[in-house]
């Protein structure tokens, strides 16, 4: 099946310390596995790279989307990647994967498009996104997980079109849906643009306490900010200092 990406990164809007420590009850650490979780416990889910039909049956007549998960049904090729992350319920999260010129993956080598799955029995899977073609990348996302009494129910993609990018030349508008950038202005292109992938993670429903996840409505108010632009002027601060020592 995919090979794991190992360069993944994830980043908390406010930093805190480790799962364990901060009481992280949920055992299931396997993105194909079931759990019922509650607020502040960690959630393990997928992301898969690959081709668009690769998601689907090859019956014509059943053209059914499968989950990752489901490995007799579906298969994904050699070119096909799978991040896994863990964020915590019902925290507001950035999930970001390094596409730099250090970088081995790109998007477009796994043909462009990109599902988040969980679980086995209760799988879920979001309809397929897509993330670059030959020409384009898509690197700003908005995940929403729905949840009903802690078992995870739904994974889609929330859009918000083109108006964060309106009037920049590094940004082109696709299907006036998404804000893309021109690959040949990615530093893994020659470029000068950091195209790293952002997704920002939001949760909604209930938790397994029947306590309501109220991160979906946090995110909704803060859209007209981006978590991706924060973590790169945060960390142009806490590197900046320090190019002059190596």
């Amino acid at each position: 099946m995919a090979r794991f990406l190992l360069l993944c990164y994830l980043f908390a809007a406010v930093l805190t310390s480790s799962l364990t420590e901060a009481g992280d009850n949920n055992q299931v650490y396997s993105p194909c596995s079931d759990s019922t979780v509650a607020i502040g416990d960690g959630f393990t889910f997928g992301i898969a790279f690959a081709a668009r039909d690769s998601f689907f049956s090859t019956n014509r007549s059943d053209h059914v989307q499968y989950s990752p998960c489901d490995r007799h049904r579906l298969s994904l090729n050699g070119n096909s990647e799978v991040a896994v992350f863990r964020p915590k319920v019902d925290e507001i999260t950035l999930l970001t994967i390094n596409t730099s010129s250090s970088s081995s993956f790109r998007p477009d080598a796994s043909k462009g498009y990109m599902v988040a799955f969980a679980g086995a029995k209760y799988a879920a899977r979001s309809i397929p996104i897509m993330v670059a073609d030959s020409n384009h990348i898509v690197t700003s996302f908005t995940l929403v997980l729905e949840f009903q009494k802690g078992r995870l129910e739904e994974m889609f993609w929330k859009k918000d079109g083109c108006s964060k990018c309106s009037g920049d030349s590094k940004f082109v508008c696709l299907n006036k849906e998404e804000c893309a950038i021109k690959t040949q202005s990615c530093k893994n292109q020659g470029g000068q643009v950091d195209c790293s992938l952002g997704i920002q993670l939001a949760f909604s429903g209930t938790d397994k306490h029947y306590t309501a996840l109220n991160s979906w409505y946090e995110v909704a108010n803060l859209k007209q900010y981006s978590l991706y632009g924060l973590y790169s002027n945060l960390k142009d601060s806490l590197t900046n200092p320090f190019k002059n020592i190596f």
